[in-house]
């Protein structure tokens, strides 16, 4: 029997229209759909009539749930990846399913999308030849401390993703370290209803954040 194939499809951050023709085709084709959180995906799925066999992928279940999905691409099945928004395996969970597909030879195919990652890095006005992907900073303190004194030497642009909550405290904590002197470039709920950004200096970014929530993305400039 003819091995299925993965596809790891790219969908929208924040605007449902932010999707590609390819990506809704891969999508409708598919035997199966594995995504992180199937209430959001579900959303995206009614807005483009598409009824799919949904299977929960999270973070901390991926090797038991990952052979499930194997076993269905041996058996032929078309199945695509979704992250709960945005590119997959940038951040999120499926690095080990396709992994996994890697070692069992089966085919996987990128359906390219958006990605704040990108996105917020085309719009920062600071340089992106070179640049660190961090994710989200450490939970514990002292281990939020050993990156941001990282970024004191770094030369190349450093991205984070910020969480909604103690956001004004994490950029008080970078501001220790690296000082007032960098370019950053903060943006919040990208491509939504009330996207906005900030462009300037930590404490001007301090400043703009307070009382405000969302999903935050950070560029910072690297060491001069």
């Amino acid at each position: 029997m003819q091995k299925g194939e993965l596809f790891v499809v790219g969908t929208p951050i924040g605007n449902l229209e932010d999707i590609t023709l390819r990506a809704l085709k891969v999508i409708k084709d598919s035997d199966l759909i594995i995504c992180e959180d199937t209430r959001k995906t579900l959303i995206l799925l009614k807005k483009y009539n598409i009824e799919k066999k949904l299977y929960a992928y999270f973070k901390g279940q991926e090797k038991k749930r990952a052979e499930y999905v194997i076993d269905e691409l041996k058996k032929g099945k078309k199945v695509s990846l979704l992250s709960e928004s945005g590119t997959p395996c940038i951040h999120d969970p499926g690095v080990y399913l396709v992994r996994r597909c890697h070692e069992e030879g089966i085919k996987v195919i990128p359906i390219p999308g958006p990605s704040a990652l990108t996105s917020s890095v085309s719009i920062s006005g600071i340089d992106g030849d070179k640049f660190v992907f961090f994710g989200f900073p450490p939970k514990k303190k002292s281990e939020r401390e050993k990156v941001f004194l990282s970024l004191k030497e770094e030369t190349k642009t450093a991205i984070f993703y910020l969480p909604p909550h103690r956001i004004e405290e994490i950029l008080k904590e970078m501001s220790n370290h690296i000082g007032n002197s960098r370019k950053v470039f903060i943006v919040r709920e990208m491509t939504k209803k009330f996207e906005e950004y900030c462009y300037g200096t930590i404490e001007d970014a301090i400043l703009w954040v307070k009382n405000k929530k969302g999903e935050f993305t950070i560029v910072i400039e690297g060491k001069r």
